[in-house]
């Protein structure tokens, strides 16, 4: 009998090459898989909610693993906290049902991303810096049109696209909140990259790079988008499950 533990994991992703498993490399969930079989001397694996890009962070990643004997979460939590670098954390341990998928059973996930709005060399890993001002009205003029579902093909990396690109966002917004600009998108799935792509094209028609025309004919459309933005900003602050509040 295999015993499911769920966890909830903050990570600075600046020294990750990103959440999923490479060989040679750092990544996440080669460093949890590592601390837990540490503890528990079981070879385990990780399952993530969400596979984040290198230096893309986290506040709410889950994750969940399977042990063949039970352990009391507020130990475990407390035990691979000893044992994992100072970049990632577990924040929450869980028992979960022996059915739980942290990515399948997803039903949103939520991302920020973060433009300082004049320099900030403390948050320079946490903010992208673009050096300009920019207009958040037409900011979220362009998000607005990202509403809904479409087929988000133009704004995933080709070697990325998958059978079915459509997604569905539920909330598309930007909004200021101490001396950052800051972009939040909640949707039922993310393609490779296309959070910021989507901020790269809203940023091309605040810089009047492109119009709102142009960059509403992504959607639905297959033609690659150009624009992106550095993965340093970037934040996954939330998946949902069930009828949790989105």
């Amino acid at each position: 009998m295999k015993f499911n533990h769920k966890m909830i994991v903050e990570y600075d992703g600046t020294n990750f090459n990103g959440w999923q498993i490479q060989p040679g490399k750092r990544t996440v969930q080669g460093t949890l898989q590592s601390a837990i079989s540490t503890y528990t001397r079981e070879k385990i694996s990780v399952l993530g909610a969400g596979r984040t890009d290198a230096g893309v962070h986290a506040i709410w990643q889950v994750c969940a693993f399977k042990l063949s004997k039970s352990h009391r979460p507020a130990d475990l939590r407390f035990r691979l906290n000893q044992i994992l670098p100072a970049d990632v954390k577990i924040i929450k341990a869980l028992h979960a049902d022996a059915t739980f998928d942290p990515r399948r059973g997803a039903t949103t996930r939520t991302y920020k991303y973060y433009i300082a709005e004049k320099p900030a060399p403390l948050m320079r890993h946490f903010r992208y810096q673009p050096g300009q001002s920019l207009e958040i009205r037409i900011l979220n003029r362009a998000a607005a049109l990202l509403q809904g579902e479409h087929d988000f093909t133009a704004f995933c990396r080709r070697k990325s696209l998958k059978v079915d690109n459509r997604c569905r966002v539920y909330l598309s917004r930007w909004f200021r909140y101490q001396g950052a600009l800051i972009y939040q998108v909640t949707a039922n799935r993310f393609l490779h990259h296309m959070v910021r792509r989507m901020v790269g094209g809203m940023l091309a028609v605040a810089r009047s790079k492109i119009s709102l025309t142009q960059f509403k004919r992504y959607l639905n459309n297959k033609d690659e988008v150009r624009f992106s933005v550095p993965a340093a900003g970037l934040i996954l602050t939330r998946v949902t499950y069930g009828k949790e509040p989105q």
